[in-house]
């Protein structure tokens, strides 16, 4: 690459096509530029897109580099997906903070949690692809309860500590789960495909 400003170009161009986002060693490679060189161009391009003349912001979720719509414009182009994601109630969200932070988790021990019942609004994440359900080891069989990539994608969430703060969840272990709290990281979270946006 013959000048800084192609470089950019570059880094930029591997990102906007990585339609399932790159990491940045493997920019590093493609390239056949240090790590550094790379890391210094993609924080050059973060404040570029910082900026309120952009409707993409640049960001790393799960250790990945990908543009995402900025809010201020996403009910634009959620008019542009076949299948959005409708608003998601409050206890909706309640229900998905508690699955992502506690998570895999059995239904009874969500409602022990929240102290009412949670049945609708885990078959209604379930349809939105927030979450999933697989059967457990324990006895019964309960289904177990766990977030998907695509809740990660959705919320631009990078670690689950970026949502635990402010939430005042119980800090006692709940009974009829693997055993305790999560610590699931990301990337032992089920994934599912991408639609289109």
């Amino acid at each position: 690459m013959a000048t800084e400003l192609t470089r950019k170009a570059a880094v930029e161009a591997l990102i906007f096509a990585a339609k399932q986002g790159i990491e940045p060693k493997k920019i590093a490679k493609i390239l056949g530029m240090k790590l550094n060189q790379v890391m210094i161009l993609i924080e050059e391009l973060q404040e570029e897109y910082n900026n309120p003349n952009h409707g993409v912001n640049l960001k790393v979720v799960k250790g990945k580099l990908r543009f995402y719509t900025k809010k201020e414009v996403q009910k634009y182009v959620s008019q542009l997906s076949k299948r959005p994601i409708v608003s998601i109630t409050d206890s909706q969200m309640e229900v998905l903070a508690i699955v992502a932070i506690r998570g895999p988790i059995t239904r009874t021990d969500v409602e022990l949690i929240r102290g009412r019942s949670s049945q609708s609004q885990l078959l209604e994440l379930s349809r939105m692809k927030l979450i999933r359900k697989s059967k457990s080891k324990l006895p019964g069989r309960p289904y177990l309860y766990k977030v998907t990539n695509r809740f990660y994608d959705t919320f631009q969430i990078n670690d689950l500590s970026e949502i635990v703060q402010g939430l005042e969840l119980p800090l006692g272990e709940v009974g009829g789960t693997e055993g305790k709290a999560s610590k699931i990281s990301s990337e032992e979270h089920e994934s599912v495909p991408k639609e289109s946006r």
